[in-house]
């Protein structure tokens, strides 16, 4: 019982440590002091932060790509084992895959975390229809959806 009390809180401080870490979090005030009116006026280059915000995102996409690409990998290979072993498993690759998604979109604009959460969104969806039927392999046409669109992002970033 202590045990399981132990797993709850600890999974509770680490969901609030990274809900509390998510900029998309933060109020709109919070992020950046309004400019002044006269700076707004004047024409700029393409500031430091913005090209160190594009690296993010070009990291991010990266990463992305090959999680997405891992986990595809992954699912392939648990898929073949069958039985009720075999679901589990291509269950729980969804599950990683989702989770590696969510961690690698961190830095990326909001155009790619987007496409990103949509990925992870299709991930869970089909880790909730293998658990619901296991017997019946689910449609990954909304994954496959969700991917061309984080590569759509990827490329514009």
């Amino acid at each position: 019982m202590h045990r399981s009390h132990g797993v709850i809180v600890l999974s509770t401080l680490a969901l609030v440590a990274l809900t509390a870490c998510d900029p998309a979090t933060e109020p709109a005030d919070s992020v950046a002091p309004a400019a002044p009116a006269s700076a707004a006026a004047e024409p700029t280059s393409a500031s430091p932060t913005a090209a160190a915000m594009d690296a993010a995102t070009k990291s991010a996409c990266t990463e992305l790509l090959k999680t997405v690409k891992s986990t595809a990998k992954e699912v392939a290979e648990t898929e073949k084992i069958g039985g009720p072993a075999g679901h589990i498993a291509v269950s729980t690759q969804y599950i990683a895959g989702s989770t590696g998604v969510t961690a690698a979109s961190i830095g990326a604009n909001a155009e790619v975390s987007a496409a990103a959460a949509k990925v992870s969104a299709a991930m869970d969806d089909l880790d909730e229809a293998w658990n619901k039927d296991p017997a019946k392999a689910p449609s990954k046409a909304g994954l496959n959806a969700a991917v061309k669109d984080l590569e759509s992002a990827c490329s514009a970033a």
